[in-house]
């Protein structure tokens, strides 16, 4: 998805370790050439970015910049900090759009900075580029990114995924406000699994924020019973 954007607005040069996935683009590029670019954006996996980090950090010069695109910040901001060279730039960043709701255009859209290392003019240069491609900056900490993510995305993942495994979706007798969910709730069940696990458990703060969401809904469930009980019990 960060191929299709950038492509037309900047000099890129595409690495990956499967060299299929980049033998038709005429962006492809080796190990060895990619990690001399003056800014590297990683574009892996939350549980691969300490690899990445380690695999790339004996290549780096002072005057580049490393950025990750995770969904989850706190944990992949720690590892670049502690990975790669005290004199390279370290900006986390999430890109709060996936390939459906960017399909048709990424302008008006948000992105999540957390610039934790890097000199100011490095960071005013990539703000003004992103600015450039309309998108909304929200600058942040990875711990407040990380608090706010797992009560919206991590939470909207679980129910996607529940539902996925019950099978339910859009009935032809329905309403227009579930339809809508449904329709959402689906774009996100194309996402892989791994991204929902790694979403899940490297997020520090999901595990916590799930069980407080699982815990009223068996609060509910048990409310309706009562009321379900005890109006039964009025009506004899």
């Amino acid at each position: 998805m960060i191929y299709s954007h950038l492509k037309s607005k900047c000099s890129l040069l595409v690495y990956d370790s499967d060299p299929r996935k980049t033998e038709s683009l005429a962006e492809g590029a080796s190990f060895a050439e990619v990690v001399e670019a003056d800014l590297l954006i990683l574009s892996v996996p939350i549980s691969a970015i300490k690899d990445a980090c380690e695999k790339i950090a004996p290549h780096l010069s002072p005057h580049q910049v490393v950025v990750d695109t995770c969904s989850v910040k706190e944990r992949p901001v720690k590892w670049m900090l502690e990975k790669l060279p005290k004199e390279v730039g370290v900006i986390g960043t999430h890109p709060l759009f996936g390939p459906d709701s960017g399909k048709d255009g990424i302008a008006g859209l948000k992105i999540a900075l957390c610039p934790v290392r890097i000199e100011r003019a490095q960071l005013d240069e990539i703000c003004g580029f992103l600015q450039s491609l309309e998108l909304v900056l929200v600058e942040t900490t990875p711990e407040e990114h990380d608090r706010q993510i797992a009560l919206s995305q991590a939470i909207f993942h679980l129910i996607a995924q529940a539902m996925k495994r019950l099978e339910w979706g859009v009935k032809p007798i329905s309403t227009p406000g579930p339809e809508s969910f449904y329709r959402l709730v689906k774009t996100v069940q194309r996402d892989t699994r791994q991204l929902f696990d790694d979403m899940e458990r490297e997020n520090p703060y999901a595990a916590e924020y799930r069980r407080a969401f699982i815990e009223e809904m068996l609060r509910l469930d048990r409310e309706l019973r009562s009321r379900r009980r005890n109006g039964s019990e009025s009506g004899q």
